[in-house]
């Protein structure tokens, strides 16, 4: 047995010396990280706290590491990247050893008002729930927003509510809470409350989507008088919609809704001429059609009323058949249908043409819009990611980031391309659905049953005290008008201000070309002839409102 040796000191001492050296690298990463961003030199201070979180040599160091992390990548612009990292602070939920989560999630609040996370990024964060108590003050509308957001769209309103009246009024979320809240309102048939959230949010809008949140509150609180059947009052609020607007035809489609409804069917008619004029040849409006049949039906001009809707089954039959082409192609591929209605936008589509129409309304959803932002900013800083790759290259911290990214923008891609996709589905059945009532039409028609149809639509008598003459805005009576017949051509500075001059026909015996002879021709209300002034132009053409004299 051989004898045992006896260990020296000196080789405690010496080992000791060998286990210092090889901790140091890691331990001096993390002092040289925090020695970095002491003097804001971020750029070195990131790959260094990046090597620290990778390789902690004590307790603790590794959450000082990563939040030493995410800080740096934030204080370069790199949110998203940055969003990362609070992230996985805040999805370990509240413990022990989780410091940061407070600070964590205070700062995804922050950022999100800014520069919006995408959310699906927001959703994931949230599955775990966190105890409302434990959620710090600044970081309590950017939790119960999204909390109410998630019932919201699962149709638990009563849940949603709830969430969104939690949202401090001091939050930068506040407005959008308060928003929501009309909707809510409004589903619960509060009218006047929803009215008094969606002026809350018109008085109240600030920051970078104030003008997108007045335009929503107007045109909802149009609506809202609409459904009450405060006609002139919804078309003030129509009125504000700007004619630079994304929003401005579905306030002029909605407002020539209005104008029927009053029985001003000549101003109903001069609106549609709007939305039909070239320049919107790929808006999707296909109602339009149909709305225009049904007032020239009240005014018992049966041939306009088949003109219509034959002008529909021109406009809509190919988009039909390329709609279906395009929604069976892809079925299951979402990321496809995002690159189609992608390549629509950017205008290097040639495929489904007829489908323009559907596309075009796809692309103006805040649906495609977040995730265009989403992409957008991805690819911004994969672009700024490169100027690193010398320094943060050889850490592994490049890689780390470039890959979170591409996978956040294949997130964001695939999600928006699933209810896109979804939307797309919709309004094929709506074109489906409005085609079945062009056939009603037809048969009502044909079979002389036209009073009974026009029953059916429950217009009132005519609005005497709301005079308009073209356009959203009444008339002022103070001021003098000149006309222009429509010869066949659109100016664009005359949109939106066009006003038909035709007489009912109704108890005149109809127009020909319907009732067969020998028939009893269906009798009505004679209608209004138009808010028109001197000068008024001949009968079935279309004007376009002048300047005052």
């Amino acid at each position: 047995m051989p004898a045992k040796k006896k260990i020296s000191s000196t080789y405690w001492l010496s080992l000791t010396l060998v286990l210092t050296l090889i901790a140091e690298p890691a331990l001096a990463n993390y002092r040289a990280a925090s020695a970095f961003y002491q003097r804001r030199d971020y750029i070195s201070a990131a790959p260094a706290y990046f090597q620290a979180m990778s390789s902690p040599q004590g307790p603790g160091e590794r959450e000082k590491a990563e939040w030493g992390l995410a800080q740096s990548l934030e204080r370069l612009g790199f949110y998203y990247s940055a969003s990362k990292y609070y992230s996985q602070i805040v999805r370990r939920g509240v413990t022990h050893n989780n410091v940061f989560f407070t600070k964590a999630l205070e700062e995804l609040g922050k950022m999100n008002s800014t520069e919006s996370l995408g959310q699906s990024h927001i959703v994931q964060l949230f599955k775990a729930r966190i105890d409302p108590s434990q959620v710090p003050a600044p970081a309590r509308g950017f939790y119960f927003y999204y909390l109410g957001i998630e019932a919201f769209n699962h149709h638990k309103y009563e849940q949603a509510a709830g969430y969104f009246q939690r949202v401090p009024p001091g939050s930068p979320y506040s407005i959008k809470a308060t928003f929501h809240l009309g909707v809510i309102s409004n589903l619960r048939g509060a009218h006047s409350k929803t009215i008094s959230y969606f002026e809350r949010v018109r008085g109240s809008a600030t920051g970078d989507q104030a003008d997108w949140l007045r335009e929503q509150a107007n045109l909802n609180i149009a609506r809202v008088n609409y459904e009450v059947k405060r006609y002139r009052t919804a078309l003030e609020y129509y009125a504000q919609i700007r004619r630079d607007s994304d929003n401005w035809l579905q306030a002029l489609f909605e407002a020539s809704w209005t104008f029927f409804m009053m029985a001003k069917h000549n101003n109903t008619l001069g609106t549609i001429h709007t939305i039909h004029a070239p320049f919107f040849e790929n808006r999707f409006f296909p109602e339009t059609y149909i709305l225009q049949a049904i007032t020239f039906l009240r005014l018992c001009r049966y041939k306009q009323v088949k003109i219509s809707l034959g002008k529909f089954k021109a406009r809509y039959k190919g988009v039909f058949d390329d709609v279906a082409k395009m929604l069976d192609k892809y079925k299951n591929d979402s990321k496809g249908f995002f690159k189609l209605v992608y390549d629509y936008r950017v205008g290097s589509l040639s495929d489904y043409k007829r489908a323009f129409a559907i596309l075009d309304s796809l692309a103006r959803t805040d649906i495609y819009k977040e995730a265009g932002t989403t992409i957008r900013f991805s690819d911004n800083e994969l672009a700024r990611l490169s100027r690193y790759g010398q320094r943060w290259g050889s850490t592994g911290l490049q890689d780390e980031l470039a890959g979170f990214l591409r996978n956040k923008k294949t997130a964001a891609v695939k999600d928006a391309g699933n209810r896109l996709y979804d939307k797309g589905t919709l309004y094929y059945a709506y074109l489906k659905e409005l085609s079945d009532q062009t056939i009603g039409i037809n048969t009502e028609m044909v079979l002389n049953r036209v009073d009974e149809l026009r029953k059916q639509l429950n217009v009132g008598s005519p609005d005497q005290k709301g005079q308009f003459a073209g356009g959203l805005s009444p008339l002022n009576v103070d001021q003098e008008y000149e006309y222009w017949p429509f010869e066949g051509e659109y100016w664009e500075d005359e949109l939106g201000g066009y006003v038909y001059n035709i007489e009912s026909l109704c108890g005149k015996g109809g127009d020909i070309g319907v009732a067969k002879p020998g028939e009893k021709s269906d009798k009505g209300d004679k209608g209004d002839k138009g808010d028109k002034t001197d000068g008024s132009p001949p009968a079935d053409k279309a004007t376009g409102s002048g300047e005052t004299k």
